[in-house]
This record gives structure tokens, C-alpha cells and sequence, in this order.
């Protein structure tokens, strides 16, 4: 009874460890991911990091502001804090 205790404690441990870097590993690559900036409206800004966007955020707090297209990642909203 004990190895059996032992075997689903060492499984949850593993499948927490797991479920813990699948939340984190593409917001980890989101940081640095070069994104084509656009308005709201659909036109073109700029190219950068989400950090620049967020910098350059034209809109009012709590707004939308810029989304972002990537390559084969998915699309990012801006919203000024």
C-alpha cells in the first residue's frame, strides 16, 4: 500500500510540473517575439516587442489599443493600464 501512495505522489508531482511549464512556455517566447503593431482600425504602425507596444499605446486607459500578428504565433492585444 505504501508504493502505491508513493507511485501516484511521484505521477501528481510530475503532471503538476508539467501543467506548471505548459502555462509559462509561450509567454516566455511572447516577450521577445517581434509583432506587426496595427490600430484598431487595421493599419500598419510599426514592428516590435509587446513592451514597445505598450509604450507607444495611442489609446485611453482600459481601451484596446494595438494588436499584434506574428508567424505562426497567436494575435496580441495592447490595452493601456
Amino acid at each position: 500500500m505504501k508504493k502505491i501512495k508513493i507511485a501516484f505522489a511521484a505521477l501528481t508531482a510530475i503532471i503538476g510540473i508539467g501543467g506548471a511549464y505548459a502555462t509559462t512556455a509561450d509567454s516566455v517566447n511572447r516577450v521577445g517575439t517581434i509583432y506587426r503593431w496595427h490600430t484598431v482600425g487595421g493599419k500598419v504602425t510599426f514592428s516590435g516587442t509587446t513592451v514597445a507596444a505598450r509604450v507607444n499605446c495611442p489609446a485611453p486607459s482600459g481601451v484596446t489599443c494595438l494588436y499584434g500578428t506574428a508567424l505562426n504565433k497567436p494575435t496580441a492585444f495592447v490595452y493601456k493600464p
